[in-house]
């Protein structure tokens, strides 16, 4: 059955493959984010349980668990992980693309929606972690549940619904950030099965019930079964509802500086006024087009910042990966229910602004996902530079004077530098050095020396001796020796 597919969608295939390849096959090499030296610290045993109790990630806790059983090297699993995370996306694209080729899309047309949509400008920070996997299983799971309820609009058969409800409840419980896609991307589809808009309302409504049964769910399960800290117990809704406004406007301007300043939106608007020239000319329902127009940007800005609205999410790509679908959302909405026929001046212009733009989307998203890529393997190497000048040092210290090096104290500047290193990307979580959080400081020590390390408590006589002094570069006086104690100071 899977040969025969290959065979018969080769061509559609390998442009899908190229195009995972350009954007993330230079991830296949090793990297490290922060959250790696934990995971190689504690073995994958502890962190499959981990990911089961405290995040509540059932599915990547049994992925880690498989790994566990293995029995192979930690290292290992980030290639493995990586692979599965590139087949995983380029199934995702192929299966989306399947779908719009019912509604008489061309095949790259298809193709490049299916690819901004799934692959958006946020989905590089999944990519900087290493169970890029499991972010990249539950996007295909999304996308599952999207091809089954627009099986049901299609024939109107509940099991459908029913199943995609079931692949929305793996998704969540494979990661939850991901989620909102399924309801974002879905909306078109229901406009276009909608016979008037009472239709179009109940599909709606049947989009938001499987959007919602799976986080009750969720979150049921994460306070009852998983007791995670990452369910907020209080929440101050209105404190939050100004951090989710302004964090929107911020963000959708800003980009994580993934694009430049005001560049998503620019696009946001040529794809919605090219959509709006399209209802005019073909005299459909105007407000109807335009009230699904305001549904599409609502579910891509609302529902994937909900959890920072709930308190349990902050602003970070991974959290509001969806909300950079809509530019995808809305040029699928342009193509599927709207003639693009050259018929007209009005038309032609259309087409070719969201090609266009679409176009440029690629180009600039592509030069910025290797520059992160790239410096992301600087701050590795520079971080690694940095641990093993340390290393070098203790050991010149215990040569000197036969008193072996045993505990570390971390301590910090006047002023921590950011980027950690000069012209360095620096935003969210995707390029932060192992020094810089309080998880990864002594255990990639412990990774790049091979040693077993022990981390104590800062002593206050140094934390006011090192905050009175502001390094901008790696300097011998930020080591001080104490008998069998190391005090370093983070510049």
């Amino acid at each position: 059955m899977v040969s025969f597919i290959i065979q018969k969608e080769k061509t559609c295939i390998l442009k899908i493959f190229i195009l995972v390849i350009l954007f993330f096959g230079i991830n296949i090499y090793m990297s490290f984010a922060t959250d790696t030296y934990s995971t190689f610290s504690m073995g994958f045993r502890a962190a499959a349980w981990d990911m089961f109790i405290r995040n509540g990630r059932p599915v990547v806790a049994l992925l880690y668990a498989l790994y566990y059983i293995s029995g192979l090297p930690n290292l290992y699993f980030y290639y493995i992980s990586t692979i599965l995370a590139l087949l995983f996306l380029g199934v995702s694209i192929w299966m989306f693309q399947k779908i719009l080729e019912k509604y008489g899309i061309k095949e790259n047309i298809r193709i490049v929606l299916s690819f901004i949509s799934i692959a958006n400008i946020f989905i590089i920070e999944y990519f900087m972690f290493i169970e890029k996997s499991g972010f990249m299983l539950a996007i295909l799971l999304n996308i599952v549940g999207i091809y089954l309820i627009n099986l049901f609009f299609e024939q109107g058969v509940k099991k459908y619904y029913i199943f995609s409800i079931i692949a929305i409840i793996f998704a969540i419980f494979t990661y939850q950030g991901t989620i909102a896609l399924f309801a974002i991307l879905s909306v078109p589809f229901a406009f276009k099965r909608a016979k008037d808009f009472g239709d179009y309302f109940l599909k709606i409504l049947a989009i938001g019930v499987a959007y919602g049964i799976p986080i009750v769910i969720d979150i049921v399960t994460l306070k009852m079964v998983f007791k995670s800290a990452r369910i907020a117990e209080k929440v101050d809704y209105i404190s939050n509802a100004k951090n989710l406004l302004s964090g929107l406007a911020y963000n959708s301007t800003m980009t994580f500086d993934v694009l430049p300043k005001y560049f998503f939106q620019i696009i946001i608007l040529v794809v919605l006024l090219a959509t709006i020239i399209l209802i005019i000319i073909n005299r459909a329902n105007i407000l109807f087009g335009i009230i699904n127009l305001l549904v599409i940007v609502s579910a891509a800005f609302i529902l994937s910042a909900a959890s920072i609205f709930q308190g349990s999410g902050w602003w970070a790509m991974r959290v509001v990966y969806p909300m950079a679908s809509v530019v995808g959302a809305l040029a699928i909405n342009l193509y599927m229910n709207y003639r693009m026929a050259e018929s007209s001046k009005a038309r032609s212009l259309a087409k070719r602004m969201v090609t266009f733009a679409i176009g440029f989307l690629l180009t600039i998203q592509y030069f910025s996902f290797n520059r992160i890529y790239i410096d992301k393997y600087k701050l590795n190497a520079l971080d690694e530079y940095r641990y093993n000048y340390i290393g070098q040092a203790i050991d010149d210290y215990q040569e000197n004077t036969g008193i072996e090096i045993k505990k570390i104290a971390f301590y910090s500047d006047a002023e921590k530098i950011y980027p950690p290193y000069p012209n360095l990307y620096c935003q969210g979580d995707l390029v932060v050095s192992a020094f810089y959080t309080d998880w990864s400081d002594i255990k990639a020590l412990n990774y790049y020396l091979g040693g077993n390390y022990e981390k104590i408590d800062p002593l206050d006589e140094y934390v006011t001796y090192f905050a009175e002094r502001n390094w901008d570069r790696l300097s011998s006086n930020q080591l001080l020796f104490e008998k069998d104690t190391l005090h370093i100071c983070i510049y």
